[in-house]
């Protein structure tokens, strides 16, 4: 029973060691060691305390001096005891740098240990010990068995074995080269460690300086290559990798010529045109001297390509950027390709094959297509198929970044888990955008393990919404919102609360909703008040842009009730917020519902100005469908017309939702084309309308019978009365009893009242 309660005790201690609360602990462990003083767990936290609550402490040296006799006692009580070796052999080491044979002494024992841990520790410790006592060889002989110990953790943890035996294969170099005056070794050395990679630019310039020392200038261009993309115009390494690429000019004009030499300098050559003073023809003319001397490769194509590219010289680029693609290509080579195909031949290019590159240079493509190509070349007829590219660039970057976490292929150049939960997040973006919710939803989480950040959250809770997993989406924007105003701009914090106030709307808690847009009002207009006028118009619009999300429910909200008082109830929030270009968005579609036509043109014209170009693509088609509709109810065709003109360029054929606003708006167009004796659009308008009936397998109903007698009207009104019964009976068939039809098919017959028009 005394037993029982003793380890209830140390429990309790270790719960209060472990929540950091070091001095309590200290004072109750050595309460508790007046009456059980050989109780080796309370020895041990006795001592870890006393070595805690020396740091950052004006006693430090007295309290590590208590802390090392505390261990030495607990030694003394049971002297295999690991821990306490450890603990002893560290401070040794690291802190006092005294007693370092003793230290050595603890680590051999520790070496017998039958923890994996525990072994790479003690050696780990003893490395350094013979290092500061200056036995390198033996310290050598350390690294080699951490090397090949640090491996058994590959399987746990791909990542952090390859960025320690990065670290351990650089001291194992250093002690070759500083202490052994050995450079061969220490390159040969260099070279085992780059497939772990290292993570320090610095160490890859030496790397390179070393191996072009040794005339192995395939090795020595490859490192400088990697040296230049991680450093890429780092003012900490600069200068550095200035100096390496003058080494390697140098080499070529002493006749020197090897494509790793050569590729390395392009890439020099990219970052620091400004600083090397390199123009647009001077890079021209490098790129064309290699291409020359190599005629099939892909690297001076892709660079001089990238060269006119820079410079919008777009025609000049493209034969350039196709012959690099065509010989292999790089991803950011094909994401230029693509635009400039685009912008020449005015069709998106048949990608045969996508180039083999690194998991992060398909995310950095990725990211440049959607922010330099796609977001300047998009209309509908494309999008849908830019989004597709889009798409494939971050499922290349995420596979390849996966393999190397999760199924341990390639090499530790993926070793990047920022990078990888940066594309985990647009890529998570790219499904949802896509529909596939589920998928994007698996790929946020897994992004959010390996390095949170806001975004990812945010991202996250929108495809959450979509699944309409509301419980989980407020949980996920409270974890958001929980960020810091460092991280996370108001504007964005109003976005999450927008999510937010969605998710409980449509959970039907709507008590809760409106209590929660009364808070997000109160703190919108607060900041409005406070920090309004130190926002330029740019910060304002997005800010606005970003409340509109709380303003459709505070409209869903005002829907329950009469639209005369939403309407009342938006005019009070214009007046409020001026600003506030969501007021006049709401106006119009309450207006449009009133039938007050005039005024849902009016706020429609009014939200489009204070917008301009910065409408979302479901925003520019209801304000078009609604001006639009609203001028064909006041009778004015003409501009009808070109409002559901301009929507039907909108929307993009194959996707369902915007099938349904093709089809309706090629009615309203065929409606219009009839009212101005346009017979023939009248016609077209018609026949559009029914053929997305024919191809999405819809069945019949009231929208494809008026498309139908629509076009049957204008085939008459033509003059083209064998089509016009031709189509009344092909309805019949169909809908045999159908008043409208019949009516027709019997008037026709006869010679109507239309019968004397001819198509002219």
């Amino acid at each position: 029973m005394q037993q029982q309660q003793s380890m209830v005790n140390v429990e309790h201690l270790q719960s209060i060691y472990n929540e950091s609360n070091f001095q309590e602990c200290l004072e109750a462990v050595n309460l508790f060691l007046l009456f059980n003083p050989q109780n080796l767990d309370s020895l041990l936290l006795k001592a870890k305390c006393e070595y805690q609550l020396s740091y950052n402490n004006e006693n430090a040296d007295d309290l590590l001096a208590t802390a090392i006799n505390s261990f030495e006692e607990l030694l003394k009580l049971a002297p295999d005891h690991e821990e306490a070796m450890l603990y002893l052999a560290y401070i040794s080491v690291f802190m006092t740098g005294s007693n370092l044979p003793e230290a050595i002494g603890y680590c051999d024992q520790l070496t017998a240990s039958i923890h994996l841990d525990t072994r790479i520790k003690a050696i780990s410790y003893r490395q350094e010990a013979y290092y500061q006592t200056g036995d390198i060889d033996n310290a050598l002989k350390d690294l080699n068995l951490l090397i090949k110990l640090n491996n058994a953790h590959t399987v746990e943890n791909r990542s952090l074995t390859d960025q320690e035996q990065g670290l351990l294969y650089n001291k194992k170099a250093n002690l070759y080269l500083y202490h052994k005056n050995d450079a061969a070794k220490a390159l040969e050395t260099f070279k085992e460690g780059l497939v772990h990679r290292y993570k320090d630019v610095h160490i890859y310039t030496l790397i390179a300086n070393l191996a072009l020392d040794h005339q192995d200038y395939e090795l020595g261009g490859e490192v400088a290559q990697i040296a230049l993309f991680s450093g890429n115009a780092n003012a900490d390494t600069d200068e550095d990798l200035i100096t390496l690429y003058h080494r390697l000019n140098e080499l070529t004009r002493q006749g020197i010529i090897n494509r790793s030499i050569i590729y390395a300098m392009f890439i020099a050559l990219k970052i620091y045109q400004e600083h090397l003073e390199y123009d647009t023809v001077e890079l021209l003319n490098f790129a064309q001297q290699y291409i020359k001397i190599y005629p099939d490769w892909l690297i001076p194509y892709h660079y001089a390509g990238a060269t006119l590219y820079e410079v919008k010289s777009y025609s000049e680029a493209l034969p350039y950027l196709q012959e690099s693609v065509e010989l292999g290509g790089l991803a950011l080579g094909l994401q230029r390709f693509i635009e400039v195909s685009y912008r020449i031949n005015g069709q998106l290019p048949k990608i045969e094959k996508w180039p083999e590159d690194s998991a992060v240079m398909y995310y950095n493509a990725g990211v440049s297509f959607f922010y330099e190509s796609e977001s300047q070349i998009s209309n509908a007829a494309i999008a849908r198929e830019l989004l597709k590219i889009r798409a494939n660039f971050y499922k290349i970057s995420y596979d390849g970044f996966y393999d190397y976490f999760y199924n341990d292929k390639g090499d530790g150049a993926a070793n990047e888990p920022h990078i990888f939960a940066m594309c985990c997040n647009n890529y998570g973006i790219v499904l949802s955008e896509s529909g596939e919710y589920e998928t994007a939803v698996e790929v946020h989480k897994l992004g959010y393990s390996l390095s949170p950040f806001w975004e990812q959250l945010s991202s996250l809770s929108t495809a959450l919404l979509a699944l309409q997993k509301y419980e989980e989406a407020i949980e996920v924007v409270k974890q958001a919102t929980a960020y810091s105003s460092e991280y996370l701009g108001f504007e964005d914090y109003i976005d999450l609360k927008g999510k937010q106030l969605t998710a409980i709307y449509d959970l039907g808690r709507k008590d809760e909703a409106r209590e929660l847009l009364t808070a997000i009002e109160g703190e919108y207009n607060g900041f409005i008040n406070n920090y309004g006028s130190e926002l330029d118009e740019q910060e304002l619009f997005v800010l606005s842009q970003r409340y509109i999300v709380v303003q459709n429910i505070r409209q869903d909200l005002l829907g329950e009730e009469s639209l005369e008082g939403a309407t009342q109830a938006w005019q009070e929030q214009l007046n409020k917020n001026p600003d506030d270009n969501s007021s006049w968005y709401m106006l119009m579609q309450n207006y449009y519902q009133l039938k007050d036509y005039k005024q849902c043109i009016a706020c429609a014209d009014n939200y489009q100005a204070v917008k301009g170009e910065a409408i979302t693509i479901d925003s520019v088609q209801k304000i078009y469908f609604m001006r639009g509709m609203s001028y064909l109810n006041l009778g004015n065709y003409p501009s009808a017309k070109e409002n559901l003109n301009i929507l039907l360029g909108t929307c993009q054929s194959g996707d369902e939702n915007e099938e349904s606003i093709i089809c309706d708006a090629n009615l309203n167009l065929a409606q219009c084309s009839y009212a101005l004796e346009q017979w023939d659009e009248c016609m077209d308008f018609s026949l559009a309308a029914i053929a997305c009936y024919d191809r999405n397998g819809w069945k019949w109903d009231d929208i494809r019978l008026k498309a139908t007698l629509q076009y049957a009207d204008a085939c008459k009104a033509a003059g083209e009365i064998d089509a016009a019964i031709g189509t009344v009976n092909n309805i019949l068939k169909t809908v045999p009893e159908n008043e409208e039809a019949l009516k027709r098919k019997q008037e026709w017959k006869s010679g109507g009242l239309f019968s004397f028009f001819k198509r002219g």
